[in-house]
């Protein structure tokens, strides 16, 4: 009885400790390697600044991710907008910190809907044609595929589609011609052009990741911390750091999200490819 008492008195403590090392999930657009280093710069920082380790754990899935962060099993995680809105509705704990900036210093990035360079270059007609997607839970897969088809009167379910997981994925299955469209962000498109990837059509800005944190394992001083540490990164230890989150933070604004969570409202995402 003792010890159980001793147990619950240390417990919050360790749960809040600040010296633990931290979890950090990121999306799988990408394989491991380019995971890892896309991210190792941004880890160091926050190590340094924090006094803490962070261990990257690399997921196959979403689902998986968001699973994990309810669980408690992570404690930091970069998402892209609708992975974030979906832990959001499903989880109170989930706290946003910040988005990231592109090039232009805005908090967006777009969707492309891509083909290989041929005559599939416009969206008529489209019908019992193979269609590579991401996942379900991608902004940029069937979310905002079906929005595209659906401006143009085609509906999606007339079609083939397959969720392959990654972003790169779909760009080299169109390439191979094993698939005549796909949807992917279109900075990772950007990287196949010179192999013949094609954009069709590109969507609307979209907010950029965000990286959130878990007030269920993190105290709130710890998740101030890395929003604060976030945002005030000099432009030298920026300039080491990935393309995709070199170029700074701002503190994260719920309200952006509002026309996407509208869309997510009307529209039914299966899980499941249909081939």
């Amino acid at each position: 009885m003792f010890k159980f008492i001793i147990l619950l008195i240390f417990l919050p403590f360790y749960l809040f400790c600040d010296n633990k090392t931290l979890i950090f999930a990121p999306l799988p657009v990408k394989d491991i390697k380019a995971i890892h280093t896309q991210f190792s710069p941004m880890i160091n920082y926050l190590e340094k600044k924090l006094n803490v380790k962070i261990k990257i754990d690399y997921n196959t899935s979403y689902d998986e991710i968001l699973n994990k962060f309810i669980e408690g099993k992570i404690d930091i995680a970069y998402l892209g907008p609708l992975p974030y809105l979906s832990l959001e509705k499903r989880y109170s704990e989930t706290i946003p910190l910040v988005n990231f900036k592109n090039k232009k210093g805005n908090i967006s990035y777009t969707c492309s809907f891509v083909s290989f360079i041929s005559n599939y270059d416009s969206i008529k007609n489209i019908e019992n044609v193979k269609i590579a997607l991401t996942q379900p839970l991608s902004t940029c897969g069937y979310l905002f595929v079906n929005k595209i088809l659906n401006n143009s009167n085609i509906n999606i379910e007339d079609n083939k589609y397959r969720y392959l997981g990654r972003h790169d994925k779909v760009a080299l299955s169109i390439i191979r011609d094993e698939f005549k469209y796909g949807g992917l962000k279109s900075d990772i498109a950007k990287e196949y052009y010179h192999l013949g990837l094609k954009e069709i059509k590109r969507s609307e800005a979209i907010p950029n990741f965000i990286l959130v944190g878990n007030s269920k394992t993190l105290s709130k001083k710890m998740l101030q911390d890395i929003k604060n540490n976030m945002i005030s990164i000099d432009k030298k230890e920026l300039s080491f750091w990935h393309e995709s989150l070199k170029f700074g933070t701002k503190e994260t604004n719920t309200k952006d999200y509002n026309h996407l969570r509208e869309l997510i409202k009307s529209t039914k995402i299966p899980h499941e490819s249909n081939f």
